[in-house]
């Protein structure tokens, strides 16, 4: 029997409203740092004047060079204020005239080059103005995705998700998904693949090929920003059929679904020279390991899921957060683990198992091949994806909304609403005016800030309104969401979400 859940008026608004804070709260973060503030800007801003090629004042080969190019100098110059905390990000001077030459930039394809191909239809002239439209370009393609994941998925599934990306969004996922990163792109894919090709499984008609494009897409997007991206993508399809695949008689869209991604992903693999690194590390003259080094690795590598709650700093490494981030971000995130991953199914422990092992043990093959100890290399970003899909994995049981209901949504609305306002904050005053101070108004004083943006108080305050608004919003919603659609389904002993099909 099927459960009312309000108002058809009352939904819609919700529906609406919902998205519409997430990117109200995702703008606040990309307004929050300058051009060249995300990880490796100086590489990443160059790909992206130059992702169309050579273009007249944009991205110009002067020399006949098979690398170096020539851009609107305000690029080159971006990263001014980077590895000093304590300076604000006032040195950059976005005004200045003509190209200057980088010798880093993606002609040679060491990624793939959808990301900068697309975010280079926004490049122009005028660098700030271009940046600011790509970070909130992105900040729409993201809630825009999500969002039509969200509405796809059978009810039942549609907690994963959301569980999946507010439990490691704060802080790392919140700075990167509004920035002209590619891990934006790629954080986004690993949030959609698997569930929507889970979905697929559990679907039929034309819900079905609706979720089959969905994997499709967030596919593309992931192995077309970054080359890792491509094998979590096959790491996602690995999960879906590990949960929901009928061995008997397996469905033909969602296998061919899977089948496609599976190529996708090998093609732009191969695109990009990057994923050479990703199976087997970077050339080092360092001698190997020793065996004491390799356990130390092992032992340290959960440092880098902690460094996407806060451990490590935002930005190029140099925007510590205050210890209250990472305590609440860890404790939501673990929590959730733990809330999720209990009562498993053979099927759903096999898959939370995996992804633990590909959390561990990723970063630490990798910087064994290396000669590289934890610290080094490899960023707590490059694993977010890893969390983001074995965290949905463990969510993705029946229960799950009321699982949550109560007690723990409120909790985890406060301590993420607290942590987000703090990283915000935090994040604002480390470009306005350097971390050697501390105000209540992260704009007092300001020697930066956006040319005719709203003040640096406002983004803050209206940012940290709008992400706890949405969380408030969805704990109120899930736990109706979930029974609006209990209908009657055979479940077996020894399955769970996994082995339902919902019609």
């Amino acid at each position: 029997m099927t459960r009312r859940t309000g108002s058809p008026r009352r939904t819609l608004v919700v529906s609406i409203l919902i998205p519409l804070l997430a990117f109200l709260s995702l703008g606040a973060w990309s307004l929050s740092s300058p051009v060249g503030a995300s990880p490796d800007d100086d590489f990443h801003l160059a790909s992206i004047w130059c992702g169309l090629g050579d273009r007249d004042g944009l991205c110009e080969n002067r020399d006949d060079d098979a690398v170096e190019r020539y851009v609107p100098t305000p690029v080159t110059t971006a990263t001014c204020y980077a590895y000093n905390n304590g300076a604000s990000a006032d040195c950059w001077n976005g005004e200045a005239q003509g190209l200057s030459k980088v010798q880093r930039a993606n002609v040679d394809r060491l990624y793939p080059p959808l990301f900068y191909g697309a975010m280079s239809v926004f490049a122009s002239p005028n660098v700030a103005a271009s940046v600011l439209v790509m970070k909130l370009v992105n900040s729409a393609l993201v809630v825009g995705v999500l969002a039509g994941a969200f509405f796809a998925l059978p009810r039942r599934l549609r907690p994963a998700l959301l569980i999946s990306v507010i439990v490691t969004a704060v802080p790392l996922g919140m700075f990167v998904y509004g920035s002209t990163n590619p891990s934006s792109w790629a954080l986004l894919s690993a949030a959609v693949v698997w569930i929507t090709l889970y979905g697929a499984l559990q679907t039929d008609g034309r819900r079905r090929w609706i979720l089959a494009g969905l994997a499709v897409l967030g596919t593309v997007l992931g192995a077309g920003a970054r080359a890792d991206s491509a094998v979590y993508a096959v790491f996602g399809v690995g999960m879906a059929l590990v949960l929901g695949l009928r061995w008997k008689r397996p469905p033909l869209v969602p296998t061919v679904t899977a089948a496609v991604i599976v190529v996708l992903s090998v093609a732009f693999y191969l695109s990009a020279w990057q994923g050479s690194s990703i199976v087997g590390g970077i050339d080092s003259d360092r001698p190997p390991l020793s065996g004491s080094q390799h356990l130390s690795n092992l032992l340290s590598a959960p440092t880098l899921w902690a460094g996407a709650q806060g451990g490590w700093g935002l930005g190029w490494l140099d925007t510590p957060m205050p210890a209250v981030v990472m305590v609440l971000a860890g404790a939501v995130f673990w929590g959730a683990f733990f809330v999720g991953g209990g009562r498993a199914s053979v099927r759903r422990g096999v898959a939370i198992a995996l992804g633990v092992a590909a959390m561990w043990l990723v970063p630490v093959v990798l910087l064994g091949q290396s000669r590289m100890l934890v610290g080094e290399l490899i960023q707590p970003r490059y694993l977010l994806p890893l969390m983001i899909v074995t965290i949905g994995v463990a969510s993705a049981r029946l229960d799950i909304a009321r699982a949550w209901a109560g007690f723990r949504a409120w909790a985890v609305v406060a301590a993420l609403a607290l942590a987000n306002v703090v990283a915000l904050h935090t994040n604002i005053q480390r470009y306005t005016t350097g971390l050697d101070r501390f105000t209540a108004d992260p704009g007092a004083d300001a020697e930066w800030w956006w040319a005719w943006m709203p003040s640096p108080l406002f983004v803050w305050v209206g940012g940290g309104l709008a992400f706890a608004a949405v969380l408030a919003l969805l704990a109120l919603r899930l736990p109706a969401e979930s029974a609006a659609d209990e209908t009657p389904i055979r479940v077996s002993a020894a399955t769970d979400a996994e082995s339902a099909t919902t019609r």
